[in-house]
């Protein structure tokens, strides 16, 4: 099997940057040295996904197609080697995206379909993984190294040096602790991560305890060097107490100082979270905050569970009406929207969800995302069928609802045409095989 893997990075490696090369062999010397005791895997995914959306005849989206339609084809393959207290590993995305206009599929990334925020780009990477194979007008196929990472675990220590990717906090929609590359609130397939180059290390203490810090270097796109404004370092302490468990996390992100403490506990024998973060920028401090309650019952012999959650974006607008002016004149939102950060233009959320266990190979989960500041919301419903062990299917819809001028309602354009970023009822649906 290391045979195959060395075969599957030699491979990889033709088509990268010369940069990159230094972590494939490093990769590649692991598996060459490995004695009797080390174990190498092969594995990954072949996923599809198909997205129908309709728009309001105002909506400034009829532009790019009404109906708009997506296919998305998702291959990650998986190769890791381990042996003792060392660990590699490599995952190779491949994407091929179609659709009838992706003229402005950066733009549209996280507000119709998923496709386009699959594509994640390697402009502000240290190491230069990705490129495009294909492209054209209604088509792209896109390669990336999402995961080159080593790592050794010792005792009371790890550190994993590469590309990666790493969730902090504890909220279950919004997040204000989760700070690199987090997933939308209404993201359908959070199964990986894009990764970031970057180093990692965790110290582990006896009462399970532990310390992580890490250090992420990120290139100013005006100038392609890295640069500390771009860059981000951070901490955090994990407090592992009786029955609950506290986090305090420090960090520099673009900038931006950042401080942030997260709790979780039981209450009447459910599970509660809340998390803080106060963050520093040139315009003064900014608080984000989220509580969540979770839950799970067995109602007319099915099993449940289920979640509600509240959010305070500090860095949201105020009122109930908005244009994407509106937007882009509040620099510290605007930022965080474009860079992937933040995904809500309001101030006040409110989301619950459930999961309703059917059978044993279904499952059913509505969602509801309400913004209170301007009273629109958005219904999605998801149902996943497992058709055998390592094939599942996932169909489901997006229902937003709100006046114009509100966020899932759509917020005025600020053209002559005066339209508004409608986002239109979607249909989707993903079928996923794993080997």
């Amino acid at each position: 099997m290391c045979d195959v893997t060395m075969s599957i990075i030699i491979a990889l490696a033709q088509q990268m940057p010369d940069k990159t090369n230094k972590l494939l062999r490093l990769i590649v010397v692991l598996c060459t040295t490995s004695t009797a005791a080390a174990d190498t895997s092969l594995g990954g995914h072949v996923k599809y996904f198909y997205t129908y959306t309709n728009f309001p005849s105002d909506s400034a989206y009829t532009a790019i197609g009404d109906p708009y339609t997506e296919s998305l084809g998702n291959l990650r393959i998986k190769a890791r080697h381990k042996d003792g207290q060392w660990d590699a590993q490599i995952h190779y995305v491949l994407n091929g995206l179609y659709s009838r206009d992706l003229s402005d599929c950066v733009i549209r990334g996280g507000l119709v379909g998923n496709g386009c925020a699959q594509l994640a780009s390697d402009r502000r990477q240290l190491l230069d993984m990705s490129s495009v194979i294909k492209e054209s007008d209604t088509s792209v196929v896109f390669q990336r190294i999402d995961r080159l990472v080593v790592s050794y675990a010792g005792k009371s220590m790890a550190i994993r040096v590469g590309r990666q990717a790493i969730s902090w906090g504890n909220g279950m929609v919004y997040n204000p602790l989760d700070l690199f590359n987090p997933f939308p609130p209404d993201a359908i397939d959070t199964e990986y991560k894009s990764g970031d180059d970057m180093l990692y290390m965790q110290g582990l203490f006896d009462n399970g305890s532990d310390l992580q810090a890490l250090y992420i270097p990120r290139r100013d796109l005006s100038t392609g060097e890295i640069a500390s404004n771009q860059s981000a370092a951070a901490g955090k302490y994990h407090w592992l107490g009786a029955n609950y468990e506290l986090d305090f996390l420090a960090a520099i992100n673009y900038g931006d100082e950042i401080i942030g403490a997260a709790y979780t506990g039981e209450w009447n024998e459910n599970v509660i979270n809340a998390s803080i973060s106060l963050t520093n920028t040139d315009d003064g401090n900014t608080l984000s905050a989220a509580v969540n309650y979770n839950y799970s019952a067995i109602v007319t012999e099915r099993n449940m569970s289920g979640f509600i959650e509240l959010f305070y974006n500090g860095f949201g607008l105020s009122g109930d009406r908005h244009s994407i002016q509106d937007v882009i004149d509040q620099p510290d939102l605007f930022k965080r929207l474009t860079r992937g950060e933040l995904f809500t233009i309001g101030r006040y959320y409110l989301a619950s969800g459930i999961v309703i266990e059917m059978t044993p190979l279904l499952n059913l989960n509505p969602v509801l995302f309400i913004n209170l500041g301007d009273s629109s919301a958005l219904l999605q419903f998801l149902g996943t069928y497992s058709l055998r062990q390592d094939l599942d299917l996932l169909a489901g819809f997006n229902l937003p609802a709100g006046a114009e001028g509100t966020e899932f309602g759509g917020i005025t354009a600020d053209n002559a045409d005066n339209e508004f970023l409608a986002p239109g009822n979607s249909l989707f649906a993903r079928l996923a095989w794993y080997f």
